[in-house]
This record gives C-alpha cells, sequence and structure tokens, in this order.
C-alpha cells in the first residue's frame, strides 16, 4: 500500500480502486449494489471506511483456498480463447482452464465446470456477455462467480452497461496481460496497492 493511503480512516472511489486494483467504475458498481458499503458527504460524494473496504477485500474470494482457481474463457475468436487458455495454464499458482464459443455453450459449461471466474467476452453470436453476465448474476447459486469482461471495441457504455449487469471489470483487447494476471490474483492472494510514489 501506498504511504500516502497507509494512514486514512476514508478512501474515496479512486483510492478503492488503485488499492484493488481495479477501474474507479467497478468501485461505482460495487457500491450501487450494495456489495461495498459507502458514506456520503454533505456534498453528495461517496467515501468508504477503512474496516468496509478490508471487509471487502477479505470476502472477495468465496472459495478462499478450495484447490485451483477455475476460469470459464468464453470467446468466439479461437485465437484469443487458445491465448489465454494457454497463458492461464501456464500460470502458478495452477489454473484450471475451460472454454466456451458462445453464450450458449457458456450457459452450459457454468454448471458443469462451476467456474470462480468467468473471461466474457461482449460481442459474441447468439447471446451477447451482457446477457450472459447477467444470466450469471440472476442465478442465486452463481451469484458469486466473477466475471471479467473482454471486448475489442469497448466503449464508457458498453461497458457501464457490463459492470451494472454485475461484472467487476471489462478489459479492452487485445488483453493487457499483467492487468489480467493481477486482476485474477487480486482475489485468490493478499490485496496490494501499486504505489504511484
Amino acid at each position: 500500500m501506498s504511504e500516502k493511503l497507509k494512514n486514512k480512516d476514508y478512501f474515496t472511489p479512486n483510492e478503492v480502486a488503485q488499492w484493488m486494483m481495479v477501474s474507479p467504475v467497478t468501485v461505482r458498481g460495487w457500491a450501487q449494489r450494495d456489495l461495498l458499503q459507502a458514506e456520503v458527504t454533505p456534498g453528495g460524494h461517496r467515501r468508504f471506511r477503512r474496516e468496509e473496504v478490508e471487509r471487502f477485500a477479505r470476502q472477495w474470494n468465496p472459495n478462499g483456498n478450495k484447490g485451483p482457481l477455475r476460469v470459464l474463457i468464453v470467446d468466439d475468436d479461437q485465437g484469443v480463447v487458445g491465448f489465454l487458455k494457454e497463458l492461464l495454464e501456464g500460470h502458478h499458482p495452477p489454473i484450471t482452464v475451460e472454454t466456451a464459443n458462445d453464450g450458449f455453450d457458456a450457459g452450459r459449461k457454468i454448471y458443469s465446470f462451476q467456474p470462480d471466474v468467468v473471461l466474457l467476452d461482449l460481442k459474441m453470436p447468439g447471446l451477447s456477455g451482457t446477457d450472459v453476465c447477467k444470466k450469471i448474476k440472476d442465478h442465486p447459486g452463481h451469484a458469486n462467480i466473477r466475471v471479467i469482461g473482454m471486448s475489442g471495441y469497448l466503449s464508457p457504455e458498453s461497458e457501464a452497461e457490463l459492470i451494472a449487469a454485475g461484472a467487476e471489470c471489462c478489459m479492452t483487447k487485445p488483453i493487457d496481460v499483467e492487468r489480467l494476471l493481477a486482476q485474477i490474483d487480486s482475489r485468490t492472494s493478499s490485496v496490494n496497492v501499486k504505489s504511484d510514489d
């Protein structure tokens, strides 16, 4: 954690985003869905108590250490699927990977594979990524599955729509490998803040 955050009792959305290594829009989505409790200043700005952010960070990985992380890659581009599968299977600690080529296939794999994380393309034939995300999050038994969106044509509107559907973030293609691994690892290891100092 950077020195400037160490002694603070309250954090801005941007500081929480830095701590959790996500975008500020992700933090706003968590607050809007009451996953992360915020207090509102007289000026209408959200502030997050340190204790609340620490609680959320601890609960962020609902499966704890129950064996290897399970990641489902959902994309109709076989080149992207192959690249991500190879990347994640070569990761340490080990990650178990399954793939799906469209939203309908993803629905079946979610039941049979029971992933911890879904890497989800936004633009696919049939069901869109946002529709798939809604279906995952609307199912009581799957609400804890983490969804990370991916898109080659990401707009602020499509990102906001996906976050509102329950995804934790959305990444542009070609995928920034370091950011993706940090996002996946951020809930399977201790949460650190990248210092800008």
